[in-house]
């Protein structure tokens, strides 16, 4: 079925404090905090002056703040949020999921269709005109694809306006939705001026078929197709080899990469990059190796060419400089802001400090202590900022080593959960303003299991626990052991993220009645995540920002869990139970059946195995220049658009249209 929609111009905690400016505030309602499903979102809704209307005007800049630095923008090998979200302003892709409504939306591409696939029997394909073999060698078939209904003893597929009966007999299996072909426009270009076409689409799938390229982390994800075609220079193709319930998201969420630039075969590449094919000469064949290494280490990663209404012009260890690309291929949609600078910096102290002193336009990062006390109530922030907060998906968690000697046991795990009091920990650092998560879905989506309520605070049954899986003080030194192993653990946070800090020290504090040493150890942001994908570690803190619903592979099945990959499932969990469920769901269409699945997953990990410590939602509490208008708080992350924001009309260095004079 063709998909004919175009682009379209919190639970929330019971507030157990005063606001420190009641004036600048908006109750959860107003601001739509309380929304738990799609709908219209309000603009400005905390800001000071909601109520009076103003009228956006184009231009100006706005300075986001970066907590960390993004090694490139280059998704394939990038699995950062942070490099997800600046794409937002920088790229294009597919399709997109409306902010607002949560359908999924052409964006990049006009339109697309949707399609079965009758995969034929062994021998029956001669039969039929229009069978097609897709497929690498060693796993080809042959299929009939269409919209596919049952009729008397077989399959009716309609193609193109033509019916071909299959009777079952010839049917080796049926699989719905998983053909997918996008309609492309044949106008759009990228930053540096080259035609963007199906090739650049499809190269951009084959980087995942490539062991060479660094993308272990969402490999699994395009691994599921099974074959791709670009039919000519405006259509792309897509073959799933079985169904899939992200089929369309994930395909159509592809990170599209500039092909003339990325790829050593291609024509186009050698006028880009005439240095690196004088260097292997003439007539060389390029290796898997030598085409990875090339996307791996290529120097657009941060100097990077998009499809975006905005490109990048400089990018160094502080800014992330952008400006208006004057090119974008739909105008109506490409923002009122003429440039866009995210500035990292990597201590949340240092950069509220940065914000007051008017370096930063946006900070979505205030600590409790500043969002509830005087950081927010002097003049100093009171007359240029106004604060507020909103829920995403995003949670926080403690990720246990299942490879460790220490860590190995389940019930260890559990006791270690047990041994700390999160509704404490809510209370004494967030005020209350949060929600205790159980499992590895968004807490606001179908899949997330609100039956499954928190393990409780129980020290007393904590180290019953450890001392019943043998683990208990026999040399008398306060530090527990077993099998002459101390329970000595290091806990890895990344530098400079005070939450990390506090909960660290929290759990150190907790741990220490009952034997367990936790040491603290904090690491710039690109040597935590090696280490961190490298296993290298006990225990970890970090945050997910799952989408609306996530596919649990990445983080759980057995296939990503083995030591030699540097995967998402960074703890190692190989379960049977795990895989069979996944397995299972991944293939269900059916949202509710899919749902259950999903619910059964989420008490299985969190009553049994506890791979995580799940932690909390917590809100993102930000601070905003109060000249900047257009801000709306979404429930997919990470939360607002930046293209939306603008300054209202008679600002200084604004006019009246996009067009500049």
């Amino acid at each position: 079925m063709r998909n004919t929609h175009w682009r379209l111009t919190l639970i929330a905690a019971t507030l157990l404090f005063s606001w420190a400016s009641t004036a600048a505030s908006a109750s959860p309602e107003s601001a739509g905090v309380d929304q738990t499903g799609p709908g219209p979102v309000p603009f400005d809704a905390f800001h000071p002056d909601r109520e009076t209307p103003v009228t956006p005007a184009y231009g100006g800049r706005a300075v986001v703040h970066l907590s960390s630095l993004p090694e490139g923008l280059n998704r394939a090998i990038e699995n950062s949020a942070v490099s997800n979200w600046m794409l937002y302003e920088l790229h294009d892709r597919l399709v997109l999921q409306n902010w607002e409504t949560w359908e999924i939306e052409p964006s990049l591409c006009k339109s697309w269709d949707t399609d079965d696939q009758v995969v034929l029997s062994e021998g029956a394909a001669a039969k039929y005109q229009a069978a097609t073999k897709i497929g690498p060698e060693g796993n080809q078939r042959s299929i009939l694809y269409g919209k596919v209904s049952e009729s008397g003893d077989g399959f009716d597929v309609v193609s193109v306006g033509n019916t071909t009966h299959i009777p079952k007999s010839d049917v080796a299996a049926l699989e719905r939705g998983t053909v997918f072909t996008f309609h492309l426009p044949d106008n759009v270009h990228w930053h540096d001026g080259h035609l963007f076409d199906a090739d650049d689409v499809l190269f951009s799938w084959e980087v995942y078929n490539n062991p060479e390229v660094d993308c272990d982390e969402v490999r699994f994800s395009y691994q599921k197709i099974l074959d791709a075609q670009a039919i000519d220079k405006t259509t792309v193709r897509f073959f799933y080899e079985s169904q899939y319930f992200k089929a369309l998201e994930s395909c159509g969420d592809l990170c599209i990469l500039p092909r003339h630039l990325y790829d050593l075969n291609d024509p186009d590449n050698k006028k880009h990059d005439p240095e690196t094919h004088a260097h292997y000469g003439t007539g060389h064949e390029f290796t898997l190796a030598e085409l990875g290494d090339y996307i791996n280490d290529n120097p657009h990663n941060t100097a990077w060419v998009g499809l975006g209404p905005y490109r990048v012009s400089n990018w160094d260890s502080k800014f992330v400089e952008a400006e208006r690309f004057e090119g974008y291929h739909a105008p109506e949609g490409s923002g009122y802001l003429d440039r866009i600078v995210w500035r990292h910096i990597q201590n949340d102290d240092s950069s509220f400090l940065a914000l007051v002193n008017g370096e930063l336009d946006f900070f979505a990062r205030v600590r409790s202590e500043d969002y509830f006390g005087e950081g927010t109530a002097s003049e100093a922030f009171t007359q240029n900022y106004y604060k507020g907060y909103f829920y995403t998906g995003t949670y926080g968690y403690v990720g246990w080593n299942t490879l460790r000697a220490q860590l190995k046991d389940p019930s260890v795990r559990k006791a270690l959960c047990h041994a700390f009091d999160w509704d404490g920990y809510l209370e004494s650092n967030y005020f209350g303003l949060g929600k205790r998560v159980t499992g590895p879905q968004n807490y606001f989506g179908v899949a997330y299991n609100h039956d499954v309520k928190p393990m409780a605070y129980d020290p007393e049954l904590a180290e019953e626990m450890l001392a019943e899986a043998g683990w208990y003080d026999r040399d008398g030194d306060e530090i527990i052991d077993k099998d002459g192993i101390a329970f000595e653990i290091e806990f890895l946070y990344p530098s400079g993220n005070k939450a990390s800090e506090t909960i660290g020290l929290s759990l150190q504090e907790a741990y220490e009645k009952l034997g367990v040493k936790l040491e603290m150890r904090n690491l710039e942001w690109s040597s935590f995540l090696e280490r961190m994908l490298e296993r290298n570690f006990d225990a970890v803190n970090l945050a997910w920002v799952p989408p609306l619903e996530s596919d649990p592979e990445q983080l759980w099945h057995s296939k990503w869990g083995k030591p030699e990959l540097k995967s998402s499932n960074m703890c190692g969990v190989m379960d049977t139970k795990i895989d069979e469920l996944i397995e299972r769901g991944q293939k269900e269409l059916d949202t509710e059946v899919r749902s259950g699945i999903w619910w059964e997953l989420h008490r299985y990990l969190h009553d049994e195995l506890q791979p995580y410590m799940f932690g909390v939602n917590t809100p993102r509490k930000f601070a905003m220049n109060k000249k900047l208008r257009g801000f709306q708080a979404f429930k997919i992350a990470p939360g607002y658009s930046i293209r939306r924001w603008y300054f209202p009309s008679g600002t200084p260095g604004t006019r009246p249209s996009i067009e500049k004079n």
